[in-house]
């Protein structure tokens, strides 16, 4: 078992104070996001990587997310898998061997047919994935909150794809999916599993970015799944910042540890 942990970095303004707290309070990577703060051509990538190199931490990417990889408008998808590739060069610049890819589409779904949709989303990703393993690079695909796949359409999106997932805890929490389901769901297809957002929310329709611990999603199952299965992957705690001290990424990193050294 290898459960590494680290944090997302997107808020504006010096990026460096992260890469010491992250250091200072025992978490192995940072997760970098590329659709605000480390958009290619914001951020110098050696910049970034000498940072990492530093604090002795690793990276990991989450990837842009406006654009549309399950358009079903033919042009419209084919610039955004560029897009996400063209982030994935720059990823690895970063030196980061992992990104996170939102598996969903922006169309209607009283427009489109489903399958004419979901079937580009598959598409896509299987690209995505292919692109990234030619580079060194891991493909997540994450579970949201969609019109046309969720987090229970992801056997389906193993079956047609090679991808990587990544399971988020606040997403899948908002689909249906208790703390027990997500459990379950790791011991059945955790091979499939390589990253996992850490994220808690305090109602059902949207998830808050809220550390592990304070909300209502059952952690404890998911850490027993975890330790359980000899998982191994990295783990980030996608939470939102209020002050300079990353109070709430320090607080969910506790919690997370007690409910895995419980097991």
């Amino acid at each position: 078992m290898s459960i590494r942990q680290g944090f997302m970095v997107e808020h504006p303004g010096p990026y460096r104070p992260a890469f010491e707290v992250a250091a200072d309070a025992g978490f192995d990577y940072l997760e970098l996001n590329m659709e605000v703060r480390f958009s290619p051509g914001s951020v110098d990538p050696e910049a970034a990587r000498a940072a990492a190199d530093e604090h002795d931490l690793d990276l990991v990417v989450h990837l842009p997310y406006t654009v549309d990889i399950g358009s079903p408008h033919e042009h419209a998808r084919e610039g955004a898998v560029r897009a996400i590739e063209s982030a994935i060069d720059t990823a690895r610049a970063f030196g980061a061997d992992k990104g996170i890819v939102h598996a969903r589409s922006l169309a209607r779904p009283f427009h489109w047919e489903e399958s004419r949709v979901v079937d580009g989303i598959y598409e896509s990703i299987q690209r995505l994935h292919e692109y990234g393993r030619d580079r060194g690079f891991t493909v997540c695909a994450e579970n949201l909150k969609g019109d046309f796949v969720d987090v229970a359409d992801f056997p389906a999106l193993f079956d047609a794809t090679d991808a990587a997932m990544c399971l988020d805890t606040g997403h899948a929490s908002v689909s249906g999916y208790a703390g027990a389901d997500q459990a379950e769901f790791l011991r059945e297809y955790g091979d499939r599993v390589a990253h996992v957002h850490l994220n808690d929310t305090r109602v059902e329709e949207e998830d808050e970015h809220l550390p592990v611990g304070l909300g209502c999603v059952d952690f404890a199952p998911i850490a027993r799944a975890l330790v359980e299965t000899d998982w191994s992957g990295t783990c980030t705690h996608e939470v939102l910042r209020f002050d300079d001290e990353f109070g709430y990424v320090r607080e969910g990193k506790r919690h997370f540890d007690a409910l895995l050294d419980a097991v």
